[in-house]
């Protein structure tokens, strides 16, 4: 199978009280750094809407894509990034990220 691009999945669960403006907020922050930091091929986003009730407490999905690990690494201390954690931890209840490289099927 072909290794194609490294995905880096990141599930939050945000604490009771959070607004609506915030999630926007941290929303509109975690996906403006696809534009400023290197490296980020990719950014999707979105809300679990399972009916099986099994999301364990994370209530939205982020995927970023990266090349290659180099650039993944690069991201997770970029000042960018860390400007983004720091102020986004102040809601979140639950954080898992899981990286993955995507397989393509024949």
């Amino acid at each position: 199978m072909d290794q194609t691009r490294l995905r880096h999945v990141v599930l939050l669960g945000f604490k009771d009280g959070t607004t609506e403006e915030e999630l926007d907020e941290i929303i509109r922050r975690f996906a403006s750094l696809a534009g400023v930091v290197p490296g980020i091929e990719g950014f999707e986003w979105g809300a679990n809407n399972s009916p099986e009730d099994i999301n364990h407490g994370h209530t939205h999905c982020f995927t970023l894509t990266f090349a290659d690990e180099a650039a993944r690494d690069a991201y997770l201390p970029h000042p960018k990034h860390q400007e983004f954690v720091a102020f986004a931890k102040q809601w979140l209840e639950k954080v898992l990220v899981f990286d993955y490289w995507a397989q393509t099927v024949p």
